[in-house]
């Protein structure tokens, strides 16, 4: 407990210093509320920056703690490489820097969606009556049916309320072969209409010459929940024995 208490101390110590800081770090802070969580649950405790955005919280900076190797550390996405590159933070003012750089970049994304929506509104004016004519209804893997206006591929379908901020995990699993890295974010939702969970799973895996990436979306009743809550505990326990 000791142990574990000391580990920590770097942790809190640069929590308080960045919540001191962060109001005074950029003008535009003072316009819009930052949100800042931290999760000491975690292996690796978290800090999370977001913004509301209307029914939900955008994410734009996630920092993650190593207590063993006591680093701060997050990732960022290299375009000219075309890789997330792990970053390292030695002290306050390069986390405060990164933590800036990432708002800007949140904020330039945003543009760039508004900038193509306004392109493209004329055009999909023009397609409004035809789309609503001819809407066609799949159903996925899980049974579920949606219909093609759902805009299934990020994630965010309209009849469902996102209850958890995205969990973000980084695995390496190196062996003889080869050297493969998965970034994983994970999200709970509530399917309004039927009142069913939904997890929705994105996985970006890479390797030395691609990068991959699969999208699940989960729905499960409310009688469901403490099955699926078993048999994770049931693989968790029979890992730890492997």
């Amino acid at each position: 407990m000791r142990w574990l208490q000391m580990s920590l101390e770097w942790f809190s110590r640069m929590e308080n210093a960045v919540r001191v800081s962060l109001p005074d770090l950029c003008e535009e802070f003072a316009e819009v509320e930052i949100i800042f969580d931290t999760d000491t649950t975690e292996q690796h405790p978290t800090f999370t920056f977001s913004v509301e955005s209307e029914s939900e919280f955008d994410e734009f900076c996630i920092i993650l703690f190593d207590p063993i190797n006591q680093e701060f550390y997050s990732y960022h996405y290299d375009d000219e490489a075309e890789l997330h590159a792990k970053v390292l933070f030695a002290n306050l003012d390069q986390m405060l820097s990164f933590i800036h750089a990432s708002y800007h970049d949140y904020l330039d994304e945003i543009d760039e969606i508004l900038d193509e929506l306004e392109e493209n509104e004329d055009t999909y004016s023009d397609f409004n009556e035809f789309e609503v004519e001819n809407n066609h209804t799949f159903i996925d893997d899980d049974g579920y049916e949606y219909e093609e206006t759902d805009d299934f591929n990020d994630g965010t379908l309209n009849h469902v309320e996102w209850i958890s901020n995205e969990k973000f995990i980084h695995i390496e699993d190196n062996n003889l072969n080869a050297s493969v890295e998965h970034s994983i974010t994970y999200k709970l939702g509530v399917d309004q209409e039927t009142g069913d969970g939904v997890i929705y799973r994105t996985t970006i895996s890479r390797d030395s010459e691609e990068e991959t990436e699969e999208k699940v979306l989960l729905y499960f009743k409310e009688e469901e929940a403490d099955y699926i809550k078993e048999l994770v505990e049931e693989y968790v326990n029979k890992m730890r024995h492997v």
